[in-house]
């Protein structure tokens, strides 16, 4: 069993979902070879099946192709696709099933508007945003309020941690805590709260 804070930070180093696919693959492609979905899958302790079903957007997107076939001494088991990069974009692209690229989510829409703009309210943020509904706004600016990325004063906040391209991402945790031993025990889940 761990202390709270350091399990989080050890669940939170295992790179997951789609944005940690894309970093392994571009470690992968820096290592001057082609690489598999097992490759990633390994890299973040994912289900293989998570791993393939990204590659297929990428493929159909034109960031990655196929380069080899391994062919699978399991009798009846398909081969495994080899694959290398074709375009490397720094952030993940976030692609629907058929390849195409989805537009930019409420909270990159929003972080963007944050930076540029600095010193904000709420009616700051829906002019910039339009297309976002005044609570998604609202909780967002709160959460990042909470976490000392924006400070605010009564209804107006300030970037205060300018802390990058991709917009900070909210997550809860759902955690088995021991107050007796005051340890987390097992593994945490944790997931992006919604817009």
């Amino acid at each position: 069993m761990r202390p709270l804070l350091e399990m989080v930070q050890l669940s939170l180093a295992v790179p997951r979902g789609e944005a940690g696919f894309w970093s392994v693959i571009k470690d992968l492609d820096k290592q001057g070879r082609p690489w598999t979905a097992r490759d990633v899958s390994n890299r973040t302790n994912t289900a293989r099946q998570l791993v393939t079903r990204y590659l297929r957007k990428l493929r159909l997107g034109g960031f990655v192709e196929i380069v080899d076939q391994h062919e699978n001494s399991s009798g009846g088991l398909p081969s495994a696709y080899v694959y290398r990069l074709v375009k490397k974009p720094a952030l993940a692209p976030r692609l629907n099933a058929d390849g195409s690229e989805l537009p930019e989510s409420a909270k990159e829409q929003l972080w963007r508007a944050m930076k540029m703009i600095k010193l904000f309210g709420m009616a700051d943020l829906v002019v910039a945003c339009p297309d976002i509904p005044l609570s998604t706004a609202r909780n967002y600016a709160y959460a990042l309020a909470a976490a000392g990325v924006l400070s605010q004063n009564g209804h107006v906040f300030r970037l205060v941690k300018n802390l990058g391209v991709q917009a900070p991402k909210v997550l809860e945790a759902k955690l088995v805590f021991d107050p007796n031993a005051k340890v987390v025990v097992g593994q945490s889940i944790a997931r992006e709260v919604g817009p």
